[in-house]
């Protein structure tokens, strides 16, 4: 009876790791379809609520972007097999002209998820407007991912990855934590050099 008992625990911790394991490993932690939007109340200075839908999509030079609306601004992404991109035009002003250097794909996230992963890119580029040189810098670098749990308005959220996220843009630069929940998405960010936190407050995720 004994020997059956623990052959018994055996196996159900062995299922319950498999099921975390493949919860883990085949969850979409960046569920981009039309109709799918989020809510989140926003802590620090001030606060107030920040509404992020998936509002469509649309086709540029033979690629598929998601139109995405992240409190009332627009931002494309690219969703391919292993990663996602944030598709964005870098561009700076100078003298009252704003000078574009083109579009880049921004590694957002990689996909699934691993725990101790990491990855980044620079973008350098050069350009002469009106006689002037002009320099344009964006970096971009992800680390520090973890496998977590984590209790946001009373819900408790299981095989959660948190992120660090940094960017340096020209002569700026930010680091942001990110938690992202298997088939939801981000669930909070944290901005600490400007004491702001984003909790979600509610959320609709086509099937």
């Amino acid at each position: 009876m004994v020997k059956w008992a623990l052959t018994s625990l055996i196996l159900v911790l062995a299922l319950e790791c498999e099921n975390s394991f493949s919860t883990r490993m085949t969850a979409d932690y960046f569920p981009l379809k039309t109709g799918n939007n989020w809510v989140y109340d926003v802590k620090g200075k001030n606060s107030y609520q920040i509404e992020i839908a998936v509002t469509g999509m649309k086709v540029t030079q033979g690629d598929s972007l998601f139109l995405v609306d992240v409190g009332g601004e627009t931002q494309y992404f690219q969703r391919k097999p292993g990663i996602a991109n944030r598709v964005r035009e870098l561009f700076i002003n100078h003298d009252g002209d704003q000078v574009s250097f083109g579009i880049i794909y921004e590694p957002y996230l990689l996909l699934p998820p691993i725990e101790g992963e990491n990855w980044e890119r620079e973008f350098n580029f050069y350009s002469i407007h009106m006689g002037d040189s002009l320099e344009k810098i964006f970096f971009v670098a992800v680390d520090s991912v973890i496998n977590t749990s984590i209790i946001i308005n009373s819900e408790n959220y299981e095989n959660v990855y948190r992120i660090r996220r940094k960017i340096v843009e020209d002569n700026d630069s930010i680091i942001q934590y990110e938690w992202l929940a298997p088939n939801i998405g981000l669930i909070k960010k944290e901005i600490p050099a400007d004491s702001v936190v984003w909790e979600l407050a509610s959320f609709t995720v086509n099937e």
